[in-house]
């Protein structure tokens, strides 16, 4: 559409809600005369920022909708995907700057896309953690279905790695870990991640990296309706993977695997798995066995990282880092070497050692798994010393400073759901004949004399010995307490499940 005059164009822009007539008509004194020419009207428009080039130019191209989402005006475009664009945008109420992620209006019918778009909305929304970009809001407006996030000003790992072919080791490392920090907070609240690659990670201006993109989400507690048959088009890789590992959609080491595909790709400057649109190619399982080691790609890298990298693209999922955080904490040594001082190249010897390392942390991290166990004790640095040494290998750990409440917990258990623990620790250092008392009633109770148990005292409550009711499952370690020894004693305890029912 033809604009001819400043009227017009001053119409249109306050048809599209963009600006007032009273700010339209002093630019047009302050030139002099309506007739003024379009590009000084234009430029003016600019320089006051009362639009942008990108609202100036959809105006311009007859555009009347596309502007306003809710309460935010769209200044211009930052990102599009297949399903979505990106805007940058303020609040008109607050001037608050935000991105809006709008779905596009081809997909205003598609219930199926729409309602996975409201489902990453609304499952992202509950989350707060600096290495998942929040979102505030998601809502409808005019039958356009819109999020609205945090902004970040910088690029996404795709553009990044294309412009910089190699990243440092270092770079690559420190983007790995932020984006296994935001995957372990989402996996201990239930969601796996399902689209990982470059594209879905922005890259803040301080350096941070944050997933984005949440729109495959999985939940164990959600049913998304896709068969084995019916794969999502952005889902083909991981439904490959799973097919060829045969695990079970949804499984947290798809997402571990290819953060490692990422990780490689940021080290070589070359995807790990062949890119392709062919959806046949994309199944094929020689495809993930056809990876070149990143050893030929790269030869002064250090051993371990070429273990790491080994460990989270390892088809067998059973050998791959197991969650997250075991990732996590795996990046967090690799740096830790490389700031220390291990910067030599490929050295088998250091591989095998590394491999072995991780081998051993993730038996240690398995010894526990599973497993609770409950601490009666009232000294908060002891609740910190115990909880903190028997999560590093797997336990979850219940903390209680009254007895009574501790074993209120077992009271009408119910077969069908999960132990209260496994094993209850009664620590007497400072609860003294409280904790003796509830270790013995705990031995007596039809309820919960089957269960294992470890009275700790100290040198000076010896004596408790005498009266505490100690059995083969009921056992005693004195205070203060080596790690080691707690945790042989933990095994040999817990070499027996506990019997759930309350038979005597």
């Amino acid at each position: 559409m033809t604009l001819d005059t400043t009227d017009e164009l001053s119409r249109r822009i306050f048809e599209c809600g963009l600006a007032e007539t009273s700010e339209l008509t002093q630019i047009s004194t302050e030139l002099g005369s309506r007739s003024q020419s379009l590009d000084a009207f234009r430029s003016e428009l600019l320089r006051r920022e009362i639009l942008t080039n990108w609202q100036l130019r959809r105006v311009e191209e007859g555009f009347k909708a596309g502007f306003f989402f809710g309460d935010w005006k769209v200044l211009y475009l930052v990102g599009a995907g297949t399903f979505a664009r990106v805007y940058r945008a303020t609040n008109r109420n607050t001037g608050e700057v935000r991105a809006v992620k709008v779905l596009r209006q081809r997909y205003v019918e598609d219930k199926t896309t729409t309602s996975q778009f409201v489902r990453e909305g609304k499952t992202v929304m509950r989350f707060s953690h600096e290495n998942i970009i929040h979102i505030y809001e998601v809502e409808s407006d005019r039958d356009r279905t819109f999020m609205v996030m945090d902004l970040i000003e910088g690029q996404n790992l795709r553009e990044y790695v294309k412009a910089h072919v190699r990243l440092d080791v270092k770079r690559a490392l420190a983007i790995t870990r932020d984006l296994a920090s935001g995957l372990s907070y989402a996996f201990k609240r239930g969601v796996t991640h399902r689209d990982l690659k470059l594209s879905n990670v922005l890259l803040a201006s301080s350096g941070k990296a944050c997933l984005v993109d949440f729109g495959l989400a999985g939940s164990d507690k959600e049913v998304t309706g896709e068969s084995e048959d019916v794969v999502n088009p952005r889902s083909i890789d991981y439904a490959a993977l799973e097919r060829i590992t045969k695990v079970r959609r949804n499984d947290k080491r798809s997402d571990i695997y290819f953060l490692g595909s990422m990780l490689y790709h940021m080290l070589s400057g070359k995807a790990a798995l062949f890119e392709t649109r062919e959806r046949m190619k994309r199944l094929s399982t020689q495809r993930f066995k056809d990876i070149e080691p990143i050893t030929n790609l790269i030869q002064d890298l250090p051993g371990r990282v070429v273990v790491l990298v080994g460990k989270l693209l390892e088809l067998d999922p059973e050998k791959r880092l197991q969650t997250p955080g075991d990732v996590f904490d795996a990046v967090q040594l690799a740096i830790a070497a490389l700031e220390s001082g291990e910067g030599e190249g490929y050295d088998p010897v250091l591989a095998e050692k590394a491999a072995k390392d991780f081998e051993l942390a993730t038996q240690k991290k398995e010894e526990g798994k599973g497993k609770t166990i409950m601490l009666i004790e009232s000294k908060p640095k002891l609740q910190d010393l115990f909880r903190d040494k028997l999560k590093e290998v797997g336990y979850r750990v219940l903390i209680f400073a009254d007895p009574r409440r501790a074993l209120s917990r077992f009271e009408y258990i119910d077969p069908s759901e999960p132990l209260p623990a496994d094993v209850v620790l009664f620590s007497c250092s400072d609860l003294g004949s409280d904790a003796l008392n509830a270790f013995n009633y705990f031995a007596t109770n039809d309820e919960t004399k089957r269960f294992p148990a470890i009275l700790m005292i100290t040198e000076s409550q010896r004596h408790f010995l005498e009266q505490a009711n100690l059995a083969e499952h009921r056992t005693f370690i004195e205070l203060p307490i080596k790690v080691k020894e707690l945790r042989l004693n933990l095994l040999q305890l817990l070499g027996s499940s506990p019997v759930k029912s309350t038979a005597g």
